[in-house]
Protein backbone atom coordinates (compact mmCIF):
# COMPACT_ATOMS: atom_id res chain seq x y z
CA UNK A 1 0.00 0.00 0.00
CA UNK A 2 2.80 2.40 0.92
CA UNK A 3 4.47 1.59 -2.36
CA UNK A 4 1.25 2.39 -4.24
CA UNK A 5 0.78 5.69 -2.41
CA UNK A 6 4.39 6.69 -3.11
CA UNK A 7 3.95 5.95 -6.80
CA UNK A 8 0.67 7.86 -6.89
CA UNK A 9 2.24 10.85 -5.14
CA UNK A 10 5.18 10.85 -7.56
CA UNK A 11 2.79 10.75 -10.52
CA UNK A 12 0.74 13.61 -9.07
CA UNK A 13 3.83 15.75 -8.52
CA UNK A 14 5.07 15.08 -12.05
CA UNK A 15 1.73 16.18 -13.49
CA UNK A 16 1.73 19.27 -11.30
CA UNK A 17 5.22 20.21 -12.49
CA UNK A 18 4.21 19.69 -16.10
CA UNK A 19 1.11 21.77 -15.55
CA UNK A 20 3.20 24.65 -14.24
CA UNK A 21 5.82 24.41 -16.98
CA UNK A 22 5.84 27.07 -19.65
CA UNK A 23 4.44 26.06 -23.04
CA UNK A 24 6.74 25.18 -25.91
CA UNK A 25 8.63 28.19 -27.29
CA UNK A 26 8.04 29.86 -30.64
CA UNK A 27 10.31 30.63 -33.58
CA UNK A 28 10.86 34.30 -34.35
CA UNK A 29 12.62 36.33 -37.05
CA UNK A 30 13.77 39.82 -36.07
CA UNK A 31 15.47 42.58 -38.09
CA UNK A 32 18.65 43.97 -36.56
CA UNK A 33 18.50 47.38 -34.95
CA UNK A 34 15.75 48.66 -32.68
CA UNK A 35 13.41 45.61 -32.97
CA UNK A 36 16.27 43.30 -31.99
CA UNK A 37 17.02 45.49 -28.97
CA UNK A 38 13.41 45.17 -27.82
CA UNK A 39 13.56 41.39 -27.56
CA UNK A 40 17.05 40.92 -26.11
CA UNK A 41 15.86 39.03 -23.04
CA UNK A 42 13.56 36.79 -25.06
CA UNK A 43 16.63 35.78 -27.01
CA UNK A 44 18.93 35.36 -24.01
CA UNK A 45 16.35 33.17 -22.26
CA UNK A 46 16.86 30.57 -24.98
CA UNK A 47 13.39 29.03 -24.85
CA UNK A 48 12.29 30.70 -28.08
CA UNK A 49 14.34 30.21 -31.27
CA UNK A 50 15.30 33.65 -32.59
CA UNK A 51 16.92 34.57 -35.91
CA UNK A 52 18.25 38.13 -36.26
CA UNK A 53 18.52 39.24 -39.90
CA UNK A 54 19.48 42.28 -41.95
CA UNK A 55 17.09 44.06 -44.27
CA UNK A 56 13.48 43.48 -45.27
CA UNK A 57 13.94 40.62 -47.76
CA UNK A 58 14.14 37.85 -45.11
CA UNK A 59 11.02 39.26 -43.45
CA UNK A 60 9.09 39.23 -46.72
CA UNK A 61 10.22 35.63 -47.30
CA UNK A 62 9.13 34.64 -43.78
CA UNK A 63 5.68 36.16 -44.24
CA UNK A 64 5.31 34.39 -47.57
CA UNK A 65 6.51 30.97 -46.47
CA UNK A 66 5.27 30.88 -42.88
CA UNK A 67 8.76 29.79 -41.84
CA UNK A 68 8.52 31.47 -38.42
CA UNK A 69 5.79 31.65 -35.81
CA UNK A 70 6.58 35.30 -35.11
CA UNK A 71 7.79 38.01 -37.49
CA UNK A 72 9.03 41.39 -36.24
CA UNK A 73 8.57 43.89 -39.06
CA UNK A 74 7.68 47.47 -39.93
CA UNK A 75 3.95 47.73 -39.29
CA UNK A 76 3.27 48.82 -42.86
CA UNK A 77 5.14 45.80 -44.24
CA UNK A 78 3.09 43.49 -42.05
CA UNK A 79 -0.11 45.13 -43.26
CA UNK A 80 0.99 44.84 -46.89
CA UNK A 81 1.92 41.17 -46.55
CA UNK A 82 -1.30 40.28 -44.71
CA UNK A 83 -3.33 42.09 -47.37
CA UNK A 84 -1.52 39.90 -49.91
CA UNK A 85 -2.54 36.73 -48.04
CA UNK A 86 0.12 36.14 -45.37
CA UNK A 87 -1.43 34.09 -42.55
CA UNK A 88 -0.43 36.36 -39.67
CA UNK A 89 -2.04 38.88 -37.34
CA UNK A 90 -0.71 42.02 -35.70
CA UNK A 91 -0.06 41.27 -32.02
CA UNK A 92 1.71 44.37 -30.66
CA UNK A 93 3.76 47.43 -31.48
CA UNK A 94 7.27 47.57 -30.00
CA UNK A 95 9.16 50.43 -31.73
CA UNK A 96 7.52 53.86 -31.67
CA UNK A 97 9.77 55.68 -34.11
CA UNK A 98 13.56 55.89 -34.33
CA UNK A 99 14.17 58.50 -37.06
CA UNK A 100 16.28 61.64 -36.66
CA UNK A 101 17.79 64.46 -38.70
CA UNK A 102 21.42 65.31 -37.95
CA UNK A 103 23.99 67.89 -38.94
CA UNK A 104 26.84 69.95 -37.45
CA UNK A 105 27.88 73.56 -37.41
CA UNK A 106 24.50 75.30 -37.65
CA UNK A 107 23.68 78.18 -35.32
CA UNK A 108 20.14 76.84 -35.13
CA UNK A 109 18.90 73.42 -36.22
CA UNK A 110 15.12 73.16 -36.26
CA UNK A 111 12.59 71.69 -38.65
CA UNK A 112 11.25 75.14 -39.52
CA UNK A 113 14.78 76.28 -40.31
CA UNK A 114 15.18 73.67 -43.07
CA UNK A 115 13.13 75.59 -45.64
CA UNK A 116 15.23 75.64 -48.81
CA UNK A 117 17.75 73.13 -47.43
CA UNK A 118 19.03 69.93 -49.02
CA UNK A 119 18.44 66.74 -47.03
CA UNK A 120 20.07 63.37 -47.65
CA UNK A 121 17.55 60.63 -46.86
CA UNK A 122 17.30 56.86 -47.19
CA UNK A 123 14.53 54.46 -48.20
CA UNK A 124 12.77 56.47 -50.89
CA UNK A 125 9.00 55.80 -50.80
CA UNK A 126 9.44 53.71 -47.65
CA UNK A 127 8.36 54.58 -44.11
CA UNK A 128 11.42 56.68 -43.26
CA UNK A 129 10.75 58.82 -46.32
CA UNK A 130 7.00 58.97 -45.64
CA UNK A 131 7.52 60.20 -42.08
CA UNK A 132 10.06 62.82 -43.14
CA UNK A 133 8.02 64.14 -46.08
CA UNK A 134 4.85 64.23 -43.99
CA UNK A 135 6.51 66.32 -41.30
CA UNK A 136 8.10 68.68 -43.79
CA UNK A 137 4.83 69.16 -45.67
CA UNK A 138 2.69 69.69 -42.57
CA UNK A 139 5.18 72.29 -41.29
CA UNK A 140 5.30 74.06 -44.69
CA UNK A 141 8.99 73.30 -45.11
CA UNK A 142 10.17 73.14 -48.72
CA UNK A 143 13.38 71.10 -48.78
CA UNK A 144 15.18 69.19 -51.53
CA UNK A 145 15.51 65.47 -50.79
CA UNK A 146 18.13 63.19 -52.29
CA UNK A 147 18.26 59.49 -51.51
CA UNK A 148 20.59 56.61 -50.78
CA UNK A 149 19.61 52.96 -50.44
CA UNK A 150 20.00 52.43 -46.69
CA UNK A 151 20.63 54.14 -43.36
CA UNK A 152 24.19 52.77 -43.32
CA UNK A 153 24.93 54.53 -46.61
CA UNK A 154 23.52 57.80 -45.28
CA UNK A 155 25.61 57.48 -42.12
CA UNK A 156 28.77 56.83 -44.13
CA UNK A 157 28.24 59.93 -46.26
CA UNK A 158 27.53 62.00 -43.16
CA UNK A 159 30.71 60.77 -41.46
CA UNK A 160 32.63 61.98 -44.51
CA UNK A 161 30.89 65.37 -44.48
CA UNK A 162 29.14 66.24 -41.20
CA UNK A 163 27.89 69.57 -42.57
CA UNK A 164 25.27 67.65 -44.56
CA UNK A 165 21.70 67.43 -43.23
CA UNK A 166 21.02 63.70 -43.09
CA UNK A 167 18.14 61.45 -42.10
CA UNK A 168 19.32 58.64 -39.82
CA UNK A 169 17.89 56.10 -37.37
CA UNK A 170 18.92 54.27 -34.24
CA UNK A 171 21.35 52.59 -33.60
CA UNK A 172 23.19 54.52 -36.36
CA UNK A 173 22.46 57.78 -34.56
CA UNK A 174 24.22 56.62 -31.41
CA UNK A 175 27.18 55.41 -33.49
CA UNK A 176 27.43 58.88 -35.04
CA UNK A 177 27.20 60.52 -31.62
CA UNK A 178 30.26 58.54 -30.58
CA UNK A 179 32.34 59.62 -33.60
CA UNK A 180 31.14 63.06 -34.74
CA UNK A 181 31.80 66.12 -32.59
CA UNK A 182 29.14 68.79 -32.19
CA UNK A 183 26.29 66.65 -33.52
CA UNK A 184 22.97 68.49 -33.73
CA UNK A 185 19.80 66.40 -33.74
CA UNK A 186 16.11 66.81 -34.55
CA UNK A 187 13.96 64.04 -33.06
CA UNK A 188 11.27 63.34 -35.66
CA UNK A 189 9.16 61.52 -33.07
CA UNK A 190 8.92 64.72 -31.02
CA UNK A 191 7.95 66.59 -34.19
CA UNK A 192 5.26 63.99 -34.94
CA UNK A 193 3.85 64.22 -31.42
CA UNK A 194 3.82 68.04 -31.55
CA UNK A 195 2.04 67.98 -34.90
CA UNK A 196 -0.59 65.41 -33.98
CA UNK A 197 -1.00 66.24 -30.30
CA UNK A 198 -0.36 62.67 -29.18
CA UNK A 199 2.34 60.02 -28.90
CA UNK A 200 4.53 58.78 -31.69
CA UNK A 201 3.76 56.35 -34.50
CA UNK A 202 3.97 52.54 -34.25
CA UNK A 203 6.88 52.00 -36.61
CA UNK A 204 7.61 48.31 -35.96
CA UNK A 205 5.50 45.53 -34.55
CA UNK A 206 5.12 41.84 -33.88
CA UNK A 207 3.09 39.57 -36.15
CA UNK A 208 2.00 36.09 -35.04
CA UNK A 209 1.01 33.23 -37.32
CA UNK A 210 -2.59 32.09 -37.15
CA UNK A 211 -3.38 28.69 -35.68
CA UNK A 212 -0.78 28.58 -32.89
CA UNK A 213 -2.08 27.52 -29.47
CA UNK A 214 -3.18 30.56 -27.50
CA UNK A 215 -1.16 29.58 -24.44
CA UNK A 216 2.04 29.46 -26.49
CA UNK A 217 1.31 32.87 -28.02
CA UNK A 218 0.42 34.36 -24.64
CA UNK A 219 3.62 33.00 -23.10
CA UNK A 220 5.73 34.50 -25.91
CA UNK A 221 4.05 37.91 -25.76
CA UNK A 222 4.35 37.97 -21.96
CA UNK A 223 8.08 37.25 -22.30
CA UNK A 224 8.40 39.98 -24.94
CA UNK A 225 6.59 42.59 -22.83
CA UNK A 226 8.88 41.73 -19.90
CA UNK A 227 11.92 42.04 -22.16
CA UNK A 228 10.95 45.50 -23.39
CA UNK A 229 10.38 46.65 -19.81
CA UNK A 230 13.72 45.28 -18.62
CA UNK A 231 15.60 46.77 -21.59
CA UNK A 232 14.17 50.22 -20.88
CA UNK A 233 14.81 49.92 -17.13
CA UNK A 234 18.54 49.22 -17.55
CA UNK A 235 19.87 50.01 -21.05
CA UNK A 236 23.49 49.34 -20.04
CA UNK A 237 22.73 45.82 -18.84
CA UNK A 238 20.63 45.15 -21.95
CA UNK A 239 23.46 46.44 -24.14
CA UNK A 240 25.87 44.04 -22.44
CA UNK A 241 23.45 41.20 -23.20
CA UNK A 242 23.16 42.39 -26.80
CA UNK A 243 26.93 42.38 -27.15
CA UNK A 244 27.01 38.78 -25.89
CA UNK A 245 24.47 37.91 -28.58
CA UNK A 246 26.71 39.45 -31.25
CA UNK A 247 24.40 42.27 -32.30
CA UNK A 248 27.23 44.06 -34.09
CA UNK A 249 27.21 47.35 -32.18
CA UNK A 250 29.34 48.35 -29.22
CA UNK A 251 27.81 48.36 -25.76
CA UNK A 252 28.10 52.15 -25.66
CA UNK A 253 26.20 52.52 -28.93
CA UNK A 254 23.43 50.14 -27.85
CA UNK A 255 23.15 51.84 -24.47
CA UNK A 256 22.47 55.13 -26.25
CA UNK A 257 20.28 53.55 -28.92
CA UNK A 258 17.80 51.98 -26.49
CA UNK A 259 16.18 55.20 -25.22
CA UNK A 260 16.47 56.68 -28.70
CA UNK A 261 14.54 53.75 -30.17
CA UNK A 262 11.36 54.59 -28.22
CA UNK A 263 10.70 51.00 -27.26
CA UNK A 264 7.30 50.24 -25.73
CA UNK A 265 5.22 47.09 -25.80
CA UNK A 266 1.63 48.03 -26.67
CA UNK A 267 -0.84 45.24 -27.45
CA UNK A 268 -2.72 45.36 -30.75
CA UNK A 269 -6.03 46.55 -29.33
CA UNK A 270 -4.37 49.43 -27.48
CA UNK A 271 -2.15 50.38 -30.43
CA UNK A 272 -4.97 50.37 -32.99
CA UNK A 273 -5.89 54.07 -32.81
CA UNK A 274 -2.28 55.20 -33.24
CA UNK A 275 -1.70 52.61 -35.96
CA UNK A 276 -4.71 53.71 -37.99
CA UNK A 277 -3.70 57.36 -37.69
CA UNK A 278 -0.22 56.45 -38.94
CA UNK A 279 -1.62 54.29 -41.74
CA UNK A 280 -3.96 57.13 -42.80
CA UNK A 281 -0.86 59.25 -43.46
CA UNK A 282 0.67 56.43 -45.51
CA UNK A 283 -2.58 56.02 -47.46
CA UNK A 284 -2.42 59.66 -48.51
CA UNK A 285 1.18 59.44 -49.67
CA UNK A 286 1.74 55.87 -50.88
CA UNK A 287 -1.21 53.45 -50.38
CA UNK A 288 0.78 50.51 -51.76
CA UNK A 289 2.93 50.52 -48.64
CA UNK A 290 0.05 49.07 -46.59
CA UNK A 291 -1.71 47.08 -49.30
CA UNK A 292 -3.99 49.87 -50.51
CA UNK A 293 -6.44 50.16 -47.60
CA UNK A 294 -6.72 50.28 -43.84
CA UNK A 295 -6.59 46.76 -42.35
CA UNK A 296 -9.88 45.28 -41.12
CA UNK A 297 -10.78 43.44 -37.94
CA UNK A 298 -8.96 40.28 -39.00
CA UNK A 299 -5.64 42.13 -38.95
CA UNK A 300 -5.57 42.41 -35.16
CA UNK A 301 -4.81 39.62 -32.73
CA UNK A 302 -7.46 39.36 -30.04
CA UNK A 303 -5.82 38.69 -26.69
Amino acid sequence: MKRFLSAALAAFLALAILGCAKPEGLTAIVPSGSPALAQIYVQTDGRHAVSVVNGADPLVAAFGSGSHDVVFAPTNLGAKMIAAGADYRFAAAVVWGNYYLVTTGKTSFTLDGLDGASILAFGQNQTSDIVLRHLLSENDVDATLTYVDAVASAAALFAADPTLVVLTAEPSLSALCATVDGLQVIDLQDEYAALHGEGSYPQAGVFVMNGIDADRVDAYLTDLAASVSAVNDDPAAAAAAGAELGFGFSEAVMTGAIPGSHLAYVAAADARTALEAYFAIILEMNPALIGGTLPGEGFYLER
